[in-house]
């Protein structure tokens, strides 16, 4: 396998010509690197384009360059590795893979470059994470669905991408609050936050358990909850009372929720401006800045978090939220 260094300098040749055609970047400008895991979603989408309109309007000295990994874990890395070429002073990243990107990114933190981790954590120590932490969302959709089937019934738990933390977290969080009690997950998949994936496994898990066996779907993202939506609603089974929790506080989401065609979400912040503020913040050694964003965590390592709290939105409450949230809603424009 070729070491970084071999690799920076095969790209730094194979982007030679790109980078003279293209316009070049000020010399008096600090460059940010942004390289986000995918654009398949409205949380991603929005985290990019908000923290590029935040830079744009207020940090003049900034070049803000964004990458997307498509999903891919081997392009998140050649991602990673070309914005350290073109000078970058500090790393946004929310990655595709933890366990995948993380050599790479001990290069770069060894190479002096800081490094912020958005809303995915990694189990390397960086200089800063910030978002929300994920287990404690899970235990709440775990305590939620316990109370409201008297601690007796049936949930398919329908997961995000194994390979990153929200996914393992909110699994966990909700797998210690139903221990104890008759909630028992009769089916379970890994759908990677992808609606269509959401959608089929449902419609499957549907035919294998006929009307009054499943009493509720605990979905790791709203975009999987619409997907298990979808799907009972065109079974016929939407009469049955099934509930049906998300997580990330969509626009659409808050109004299905207040509708009654979904239980109940949670606010996921997409760390958009707050990821691109912290980085202009260590880029200037601003910490005042950084205090601003959140209680400001420093551990033993010598890393830092900035923790974004999350809400849990219901039938009761969601009128508080409307339009709050992120990604498209006919009644939010």
């Amino acid at each position: 396998m070729l070491s970084i260094t071999r690799r920076m300098l095969i790209i730094s040749a194979g982007l030679a010509t790109v980078l003279t055609a293209a316009p070049a970047f000020s010399a008096d400008k600090i460059v940010i690197g942004f390289s986000q895991a995918s654009s398949n979603s409205a949380h991603r989408n929005t985290m990019t384009k908000r923290n590029q309109a935040y830079a744009a309007e207020h940090f003049k000295d900034v070049d803000l360059i964004v990458t997307n990994a498509e999903g891919k874990s081997a392009k998140q890395i050649s991602d990673v590795e070309s914005l350290m070429v073109q000078g970058m002073k500090v790393l946004m990243i929310s990655a595709q893979d933890g366990a995948a990107i993380a050599p790479t990114i001990k290069q770069v933190l060894a190479a002096g470059i800081p490094v912020i981790t958005l809303e995915r954590s990694l189990d390397i120590p960086v200089t800063l994470h910030v978002g929300p932490h994920n287990k404690p969302i899970g235990t709440l959709a775990g305590k939620y669905i316990a109370e409201a089937l008297k601690g007796k019934g049936n949930v398919v738990e329908i997961k995000g991408d194994p390979a990153v933390a929200p996914a393992v977290e909110r699994h966990e969080g909700f797998a210690e609050a139903i221990a104890g009690t008759d909630i028992k997950v009769i089916a379970e998949t890994h759908a990677d936050w992808d609606q269509e994936k959401a959608l089929k496994f449902m419609e499957d898990t549907l035919q294998r358990f006929p009307a009054g066996q499943i009493q509720a779907v605990y979905a790791h993202n709203d975009n999987m909850a619409f997907g298990a939506l979808r799907a009972i609603q065109a079974a016929g089974r939407d009469k049955e009372g099934i509930l049906i929790i998300g997580i990330d506080g969509e626009n659409a989401a808050i109004r299905a929720v207040a509708k009654g065609d979904l239980t109940a979400t949670f606010t996921y912040s997409t760390v958009a401006p707050e990821g691109v503020i912290a980085a202009h913040a260590l880029a200037t050694n601003d910490t005042a800045a950084l205090e601003k964003l959140g209680t400001l965590t420093k551990k033993d390592d010598g890393s830092m978090e900035i923790e974004i709290a999350s809400k849990m939105i219901t039938k009761e409450n969601a009128a508080e939220f409307f339009c709050k949230g992120f990604g498209d809603d006919p009644e939010c424009k």
